[in-house]
């Protein structure tokens, strides 16, 4: 494997554990969502007086409420997995949905653990990279290097004895200075 083939094979790798961070941080914003919302939850079921209440307004979206009283005693019911849905008292239900808050602050803690081991090999790979570049660099004057661009999309590098082809990729042109990239 050249020099020029090791660098492209590191900025690939660069570019999937990119993609990989960007992954995790979605599931990071949506369960730190949900991890936010069963916390209003449970707040509202303690909050719920064991006499019940009176007047109570609960929200069927698009700014509408609903008044209802909460008798005394009065249950709620929890999705408990799989679209099954079970009666329980106010207590049980806020319990079992601190539960799941706890799952999902583990759950998180353990995204927040990959997203730092894969931002580390992303480091580890750009310095190894820059590394590369450097030596290539030394080795080959700056006139001998082809001037190439990073690439804006997934286009690759055209050998120089295929004639060119309006439905290929255009070929990548390196900016002022002639220095590669991670996308090179």
């Amino acid at each position: 494997m050249t020099g020029r083939e090791e660098l492209q094979r590191i900025a690939r790798m660069v570019d999937i554990h990119r993609q990989k961070m960007e992954r995790i941080e979605e599931q990071l914003t949506r369960l730190e969502s949900i991890h936010l919302e069963q916390g209003q939850v449970v707040r509202a079921m303690r909050e719920i007086p064991d006499e019940g209440m009176a007047g109570a307004m609960i929200p069927l979206g698009s700014g509408v409420q609903l008044m209802v009283d909460i008798p005394k005693d009065s249950g709620a019911v929890i999705d408990i997995g799989t679209a099954v849905q079970a009666e329980m008292t106010r207590t049980q239900a806020a319990d079992l949905i601190e539960e799941r808050q706890m799952e999902i602050s583990t759950l998180i803690d353990s995204l927040k653990k990959e997203f730092d081991s894969a931002e580390a090999t992303v480091r580890e790979l750009a310095e190894t990279f820059n590394q590369g570049v450097a030596a290539m660099e030394e080795s080959t004057p700056s006139e001998e290097l082809e001037p190439t661009s990073p690439p804006t999309t997934q286009d690759e590098v055209l050998p120089e004895s295929e004639p060119e082809n309006t439905e290929r990729p255009r070929r990548r042109r390196r900016g002022i200075g002639s220095e590669l990239t991670l996308d090179d």
